[in-house]
């Protein structure tokens, strides 16, 4: 199959932004998961999410496997007694009349450019084992021959993070996925609303992306350069993580700087700003007891104070609305005020195309609440 590439730098950029665009307005709530899911594959790193069953992270993952045009997928379920053969590929019957122990990885993950493995967790030492050297080195040894993976990008998935007792395997395999993200259930009324009532929630992507494309987008983000504010925004990110006692090691520091790369491309960026480190509060931690949170304070405090700023006012409009009788005048006319006046801050900040989503959908729930207090009268 020939392997098209886009006409423009900018044709590239754009069928990611609308892939990016497509999946936030199908997955309820997800942006933060889309955004993560798309700067891995541009960086060429892995991504972990770790959430309860159902929300919706096979959907996601799913959609992207099937973004994929001309190259190779592999999806798999990891339960107990997953064998070696169902991942890495059968032996060779005909190798072995020759005495060589040698697998068929045809449509296995060593010859996989996008991966998808659920219960990752689950998984035996000899899979772990294996999965440890892919993920890291990119190589899989096959009868004494050292082969080159094509992976891009593997997406796991877990119900639960191992513990520190877990093993040395399982605290090594969580440290192979640069990104890693705890995902929650749907928590505002107008996403649940969406959940219950719309039919299908299945993205409907209008592009698709090759190989090649995607080592073109990984090339254009590494030639990003960091602007000086960017660069001193980090190391004091990295000053203020020690003194919360979280202190992630030199491989992630220095990968972390291609993952703010990555993101500020997806972004449109020329150039990386310290808004675009937001990205690393999903990289620069090691336990996920505390740390995440301590270290997604650190990130929003030193780097963007935006992006924090949004967060608190969006978590204060879903607690007018949870409080709200919109059949009770009184109290829909007292929210509807409240909320204008967190629109008027929006309003006010400058900032990317998230506080411009969160300042529409505040000003589509005002819109909704004097709906409902006309209908109510």
């Amino acid at each position: 199959m020939k392997i098209l590439r886009p006409e423009t730098p900018d044709a590239l950029l754009e069928k990611f932004q609308t892939t990016r665009r497509e999946l936030s307005e199908s997955l309820i709530e997800r942006d933060n998961e889309v955004d993560l899911a798309l700067t891995a594959l541009i960086a060429h790193e892995h991504l972990l999410l770790v959430s309860p069953p159902g929300c919706a992270k096979s959907l996601l993952l799913d959609s992207l496997l099937q973004w994929l045009d001309g190259g190779s997928r592999f999806n798999v379920l990891l339960p107990k007694f997953t064998t070696l053969e169902e991942v890495m590929g059968p032996i060779s019957l005909s190798a072995l009349k020759k005495d060589r122990f040698r697998r068929v990885t045809t449509s296995r993950l060593p010859e996989a450019h996008l991966a998808f493995v659920d219960e990752v967790f689950k998984a035996s030492s000899a899979i772990l084992n294996c999965l440890l050297r892919i993920l890291n080195e990119r190589t899989f040894e096959n009868d004494g021959e050292v082969n080159p993976v094509p992976l891009l990008l593997c997406v796991a998935a877990s119900n639960e993070w191992p513990s520190p007792e877990s093993g040395q395997e399982l605290n090594a395999l969580a440290d192979r996925f640069l990104f890693r993200k705890e995902v929650r259930p749907i928590t505002s009324g107008d996403g649940r609303s969406r959940l219950l009532w719309a039919t299908d929630h299945t993205p409907r992507l209008s592009t698709r992306v090759t190989p090649a494309e995607i080592h073109e987008a990984n090339r254009r983000a590494n030639s990003l350069p960091w602007t000086d504010a960017a660069k001193q925004a980090l190391e004091a990110i990295l000053r203020e993580l020690a003194k919360e006692g979280v202190r992630p090691g030199d491989r992630r520091q220095f990968k972390g700087v291609k993952a703010a790369r990555a993101f500020a491309w997806l972004e449109g960026a020329e150039r990386v700003e310290p808004e675009h480190l937001s990205v690393l509060q999903h990289v620069l931690w090691d336990a996920p007891e505390e740390q995440p949170a301590k270290c997604a304070k650190v990130i929003a405090k030193v780097a963007n104070p935006v992006g924090m700023r949004v967060h608190q006012l969006l978590s204060e409009c879903e607690q007018i609305l949870a409080s709200c009788e919109v059949k009770n005048l009184s109290q829909a006319a007292t929210a509807a005020a409240k909320l204008g006046e967190i629109e008027r801050q929006f309003a006010g900040m400058k900032g990317n195309g998230r506080l411009e989503r969160a300042r529409t959908y505040v000003k589509d729930q005002i819109r909704k609440l004097k709906l409902a207090s006309l209908e109510a009268v």
